[in-house]
């Protein structure tokens, strides 16, 4: 049978059960609005279609056939005709960065025609801007620079740049490239110890000299004691990011983290929503990128609750990171790298320290999201895990959510169920990249087997998806359900780096839209303690929807990324696209 129909069939028989169920609520009166003829994925397990719901406030009253409807169409009701559209639950973003919009200012891109062109490009712009403290720009690419243990150098820039500090961001944004006087403003030298060996370093050549090379939390710990926000700037890129995300049907984000701009990005969200302009639910963060951080994000998140927290803006979860990314050699992998036969794992917890924090977290009743690159990084998580579970006596509070998991030892992915630790990852990804130094880094044998999530939907595992970028082409969930669907970047992505006409193997990755749905609404919401509240249409849960005007289960799978919904619902009112005629410009959220 094909697709489609087999979809039609058990839409209608599941339509039965589910008007069966509706008509047992009795309305006491009309609701507000009624919206019918629709093809509606529920996401609900016991009743997966729907034709109609009903709504009530922000929530819910109804969801059946059009006949069960009627009853709950009073004088006051507005009706709407989906006209046979497919109705989609609010979508949730995983782990995305919407403060760190605005926050770095560069000079002009760096072109990527070669180390002498990169050089020459950045004495233009230190010699056209006499006025700047520090030059910074962006980016270097580490498939050029880094082989192993080698990497950019200082001396390169101090030749062209001798008087002012030189600061430049990698393609990756988790490695540094500084000059001599750019380590002296941070007070950095040889004696200075790395935050975390392995992972947030200063890299050294063999006489213990630095390099300029600076990895992960090691950069990022200078990052607000140096580089100031332009709150204008900031604001404007902010708004632009929520705005595109909210227009692409995301009612809900989990906030990856600001480094130490927390103050600023949530003063800001916090405005919004007591301004009525906060288009989303957002669950904010304090990160873990060096040791010491952990015994200051309980009493962080407390404050941050205290002083910026409302009914949109939540603080619950810590964000920590366990290793770095293998595009610089920072991951923590079990075995070394393959151009580096030298190179031994690390993390930025041991596992007995990470069980300490959990138990902490146990206590004080936060959960955890932690970034795991490498699989050493996601077994340690889960040997932690594991450990703290076994000294807690009743119910282990913490939820846990191992974020990117670039590779994973297949032993250890049945014990994401078994633990109850959902897995996150950012689907935009799972293409092939015409320059991966990731690949290069590991190898054939382990890069076949990079960002594997299906054997973890197939145990029960709670898989969910993310942007976790700040860059407005890639924030929308449809090229994520996209590249996650087809393993393969889109057509005009042939230009940006990206091999566009492969796919990453193995095939069976190619996930079903059905796995990539669940995977962005009710699996979302679990990491979030919101699964009774959000990520299907069902009965008493908050009425956030999405209304395409394409069917995504009948198109062209290569365009599934240029979907932008019609039309998008959140607690009981439309707030961006058209429906019958009606148009919704950002109802809660006009920034003029």
């Amino acid at each position: 049978m094909p697709k489609t129909t087999r979809i039609t069939v058990l839409a209608a028989v599941l339509l039965i059960s589910s008007c069966d169920r509706a008509n047992n609520h009795s309305p006491a009166e009309g609701a507000d609005l009624v919206l019918t003829g629709g093809r509606i994925y529920t996401e609900d397990a016991r009743h997966p279609w729907a034709q109609a719901v009903a709504i009530k406030g922000k929530r819910f009253v109804y969801v059946g056939d059009d006949q069960g409807a009627e009853p709950h169409v009073g004088p006051a009701t507005e009706r709407i005709d989906l006209g046979g559209r497919l109705v989609l639950p609010g979508l949730i973003d995983g782990h995305t960065h919407p403060g760190m919009m605005g926050i770095e200012r560069y000079g002009p891109s760096l072109p990527e025609s070669g180390h002498e062109d990169l050089l020459a490009a950045v004495k233009a712009y230190a010699d056209s801007a006499a006025d700047e403290k520090w030059i910074r720009m962006c980016c270097w690419s580490e498939y050029q620079y880094v082989h192993g243990r080698e990497g950019p150098h200082k001396r390169d820039l101090d030749e062209i740049v001798p008087d002012r500090p030189v600061w430049i961001t990698s393609s990756s944004w988790h490695s540094y490239w500084l000059n001599s006087k750019a380590l002296e403003a941070l007070g950095v030298d040889k004696n200075t110890p790395d935050p975390r060996a392995g992972i947030a370093t200063y890299v050294r050549d063999q006489n213990g000299d630095l390099t300029g090379w600076v990895k992960e939390g090691a950069g990022w710990q200078h990052f607000a004691e140096v580089f100031t926000i332009d709150p204008a700037l900031h604001r404007e890129r902010v708004i632009e990011f929520l705005n595109i995300l909210s227009e692409h049907g995301v009612t809900t984000v989990y906030d990856g983290g600001n480094l130490d701009y927390e103050d600023e990005v949530y003063g800001l969200l916090s405005e919004l929503e007591k301004s009525g302009k906060l288009p989303l639910r957002y669950e904010g963060t304090y990160m873990i990128y060096t040791p010491e951080r952990r015994h200051l994000a309980v009493q962080e998140m407390r404050r941050l609750r205290s002083t910026y927290g409302g009914e949109r803006l939540r603080f619950r979860t810590i964000k920590l990171f366990m290793d770095g990314v293998n595009s610089n050699r920072s991951g923590g992998i079990l075995e070394p790298y393959a151009d580096d036969p030298s190179y031994v794992g690390n993390t930025m917890l041991t596992t007995d320290e990470l069980r300490d924090f959990l138990l902490e977290l146990n206590k004080e009743k936060f959960d955890l999201h932690v970034h795991a690159i490498g699989d050493l990084a996601a077994r340690t998580v889960l040997d932690a895990v594991e450990a703290a579970r076994a000294l807690v006596e009743g119910d282990f509070y913490p939820r846990v959510t191992i974020a990117h998991l670039e590779i994973v030892d297949p032993a250890d992915w049945p014990r994401f169920t078994k633990l109850g630790v959902t897995a996150n990852f950012t689907a935009w990804w799972h293409g092939v990249s015409a320059e991966d130094p990731s690949s290069a880094s590991l190898g054939e044998e382990r890069s076949a087997r990079n960002y594997i999530a299906k054997p973890l939907f197939d145990s029960g595992a709670n898989v969910t998806f993310s942007s976790d970028d700040w860059t407005p082409d890639v924030l929308s969930p449809f090229l994520g359900m996209q590249v996650g669907h087809n393993r393969q970047f889109p057509g005009e992505w042939g230009v940006r780096g990206r091999d566009a006409s492969a796919f990453l193997a193995p095939a069976s990755e190619k996930l079903d839209l059905e796995l990539m749905l669940k995977g962005y609404t009710i699996n979302g919401a679990y990491p979030l303690r919101m699964e009774d509240q959000i990520g299907s249409i069902e009965i008493g849960k908050l009425a956030d929807l999405v209304v395409l005007d394409e069917n995504l289960f009948d198109m062209d799978r290569s365009k599934i990324h240029t979907i932008k919904p019609l039309a998008v619902m959140m607690e009981g009112e439309f707030i961006h696209g058209e429906i019958q005629g009606t148009v919704y410009q950002s109802l809660k959220f006009q920034e003029k």
